[in-house]
């Protein structure tokens, strides 16, 4: 009786669940905007200002989201659209939709902002109450994972006739976060498609060029105002290749070190180019020593920018680069403006097109945030900003040619003149001649100091530049954590070693090595102990190392590699097991506790042929060291191809 009781009572409790989560449902459901009705002719329809979003303080799943405990958290968004800024918590959007035709249709959603870090999307149908999870894209993610391989992220949507559904983006990226979403027909997707790479390619044409005549120009004057121009005008391709998103899918979709740094990256670039072309061109140093300072903040911060979006970015970069942008590039044009004022030919041409740019960039900005509506115009203006820029200044870099070729046009004639007034007279012939004389000397003298001058510096550049290559090139080889080499080195170097065995037939050992049980390190005593735990075990290991032609490296996790040449495989079984031993020994007391440590290692070691891999000896390797993790671990195992 009292079992009966007991399933009735559950069965009863089970219903009640389902019902009370229908109700929630119908609840959310009714709490939802008015559906977008999408016809048999919809060829396009922005979404812009029918979104709703809502700020993320904590990991939500869609199921989460759409709940009716979350549903006084929504907010609707302006018709001007959505502006989150940077450095913000994760925002989930939605939208419904509706199918007004008579059958099932495919749209493509496209979320135009390429410089998303991930982009998460649901969809729930309301009629059969499924879901369906997209695969999570993002500028970190392969573009191979994305639906639809592209430089924004485009999700195929198919639809039921007459079948609500509810669209749920999760976004979560550090960058400006300026969303729009559109829904297309998948051929006006691709006509719309190419009219913009259309445009595109017109741009990368002009500036191209540009680029390519600034740099002759470099060669033939050794003008270094053409230099920092060109780098300047190359950084902005590669700005703009990342902004739209070409770059990610045409250019370095395969380098997974600039995933997610290429935008900041070139843009900081480009601003330290520029820094340096304004200096140079319009010889602050020279003529306003006061703004030329100004100028040096600048050009540090925008190396230090450079530098630390290639290698280390972090939060204080992100929230002070737009900040200074601004203040830069007000300052370059008050700077143009003031120095017009003062009769700088140059600085007229570059005012006007600075102004350009920052009026092209300004709209962009208004329409970004939904000032002003998105249309192509609006949407590339600019870029047409940075060709008009572009060009102006390329004219501006030729005019001055023109300027020093009439100033020395001029010269020659006061000359021809100066020589004619001497043939009339001896005596003032070998006066002018000896002031012409003196003028040439000090001419040679003060181009003689110029040229020492520009040599010493370059010979300073070299020397940096040499320094910091040797200590990028011991960067890329040392693993940060361990100070032992990396898996890169370590797999140049077997390449090496097994070339240079199968040359001299000495055999060649290989050792793997994993620390046993070290997530149960991690999981009881914390990650920092871990690593220090990492970092005494790689020590011990490499003093087991008795010759300098041995080398030891961390694979990663808590593996490492060891390479023994000239060292047959029963050699190296000894040296494997002393330091197996070794590891044993170690005395790594925490909270007055005694961490036990102990190391499996796979041996291999053979006299290799030379069509023989890296990949062969280590596979060997690895098995061997399969091998002794199944017998127990703590042991050596090892493999003789012979």
């Amino acid at each position: 009786m009292q079992l009966l009781y007991r399933s009735f009572s559950g069965f009863l409790l089970s219903w009640i669940a389902i019902f009370s989560g229908a109700g929630l449902l119908w609840a959310a459901e009714s709490a939802s905007p008015p559906p977008i009705a999408l016809y048999e002719h919809s060829q396009h329809v922005a979404i812009d200002g029918r979104l709703e979003y809502l700020i993320e303080r904590h990991r939500l799943s869609p199921f989460q989201v759409s709940g009716w405990a979350l549903q006084d958290q929504w907010m609707e968004s302006s018709a001007k659209g959505l502006n989150f800024g940077g450095m913000h918590p994760p925002v989930w959007f939605r939208f419904n939709v509706i199918n007004r035709s008579d059958r099932e249709r495919t749209w493509w959603l496209e979320i135009g902002s390429p410089l998303l870090d991930r982009v998460e999307m649901s969809v729930y149908n309301h009629v059969s109450g499924t879901w369906y999870f997209h695969r999570p894209t993002g500028q970190r993610f392969p573009i191979e994972t994305r639906p639809v391989q592209h430089r924004h992220f485009v999700h195929p949507l198919t639809l039921a006739p007459d079948a609500i559904s509810t669209i749920y983006v999760r976004v979560d990226t550090k960058t400006q976060l300026m969303i729009s979403m559109d829904l297309w027909q998948q051929s006006a997707f691709l006509l719309n498609e190419q009219f913009q790479l259309l445009l595109l390619g017109l741009f990368y044409g002009v500036l191209g060029g540009m680029f390519c005549y600034n740099l002759s120009l470099y060669f033939f004057t050794r003008d270094r105002s053409y230099l920092f121009y060109s780098f300047y005008v190359f950084f902005i391709i590669l700005y703009t290749l990342a902004e739209t998103g070409l770059g990610n899918q045409y250019l370095w979709h395969q380098v997974t070190w600039l995933q997610g740094k290429a935008y900041p990256l070139f843009a900081s670039a480009s601003f330290l180019a520029a820094t340096m072309f304004i200096r140079e061109f319009l010889a602050l140093k020279k003529n306003t020593p006061w703004i030329n300072r100004s100028f040096s903040f600048f050009l540090a911060y925008w190396t230090y920018a450079t530098i630390s979006y290639l290698v280390y970015p972090h939060d204080i970069l992100f929230q002070t680069t737009l900040p200074v942008a601004a203040i830069g590039n007000l300052l370059a044009l008050a700077t143009g403006i003031y120095l017009w004022i003062r009769g700088n030919a140059s600085a007229k041409y570059f005012t006007i097109a600075w102004s350009f740019l920052l009026m092209g960039t300004l709209v962009h900005v208004l329409m970004l945030n939904r000032t002003i509506a998105r249309t192509p115009f609006t949407q590339y203006i600019q870029m047409i900003g940075f060709v008009i820029e572009v060009v102006l200044l390329s004219l501006a870099l030729a005019e001055r040619i023109n300027r020093a070729r009439k100033e020395q046009e001029s010269a020659q004639v006061q000359v021809l003149q100066l020589t004619e007034k001497i043939s009339m007279a001896r005596e003032e012939k070998l006066m002018v001649q000896e002031q012409l004389l003196e003028v040439q000397r000090q001419t040679n003298e003060a181009l003689e100091v110029r040229v020492l001058e520009r040599t010493n510096e370059l010979e300073r550049a070299l020397n940096n530049l040499e320094t910091a290559n040797k200590e990028l090139s011991k960067m890329s080889f040392a693993d940060p954590m361990t100070k032992l080499y990396n898996r890169r080195y370590f797999d140049q170097i077997l390449a090496s070693e097994i070339k240079r065995a199968s040359r001299t037939q000495h055999p060649l050992s290989v050792l793997i090595a994993d620390i046993d049980h070290f997530k149960q390190v991690n999981d009881r005593h914390g990650h920092l102990i871990g690593d220090e735990c990492l970092r005494i075990v790689a020590k011990t290991l490499s003093q087991q190392l008795g010759r300098s032609s041995d080398l030891i490296a961390r694979f990663g996790g808590e593996e490492f590699g060891i390479i023994l040449p000239a060292t047959a495989a029963q050699n190296a079984m000894v040296v494997a097991d002393r330091a197996r031993d070794a590891v044993e020994q170690i005395n790594f007391i925490h909270r007055g506790k005694r961490i036990p440590l102990r190391v499996s290692l796979g041996v291999a070691g053979w006299i290799p042929s030379a069509h023989e891999t890296p990949e062969q000896l280590l596979a060997v390797a690895d098995k061997a060291l399969q091998d002794a993790k199944q017998s127990g671990r703590n042991r050596v195992a090892g493999i003789n191809a012979e």
